[in-house]
């Protein structure tokens, strides 16, 4: 059974690439539920809260993984962050 401890490590994983944030005006909140691959190719459950795109043009997402109390900045990957389809007409 995958475990807190390893959703952790996933998020400290995808964290350790993150450059520095702006200003917090510069933040886009939002809520964006999404699938996040680990390095064995798991999905693990999740949530994008905000976005923050650098002057370079890197795109950061605040990261929330199910059975993680806390949240981590990370480098917008769409090869391992899946942004999941939301319900609507």
């Amino acid at each position: 059974m995958r475990s807190e401890t390893t959703a952790k490590h996933l998020l400290e994983d995808l964290a350790g690439v993150c450059p520095s944030l702006g200003p917090d005006d510069q933040i886009r909140h939002a809520y964006r539920p999404v699938t996040v691959s680990d390095l064995a190719g798991w999905p693990w459950p999740g949530a994008i809260t905000a976005w923050w795109t650098g002057p370079c043009g890197t795109t950061l997402c605040r990261l929330r993984l199910a059975r993680v109390p806390a949240s981590c900045w990370a480098v917008y990957d769409p090869d391992r962050i899946t942004l999941l389809v939301q319900g609507g007409i």
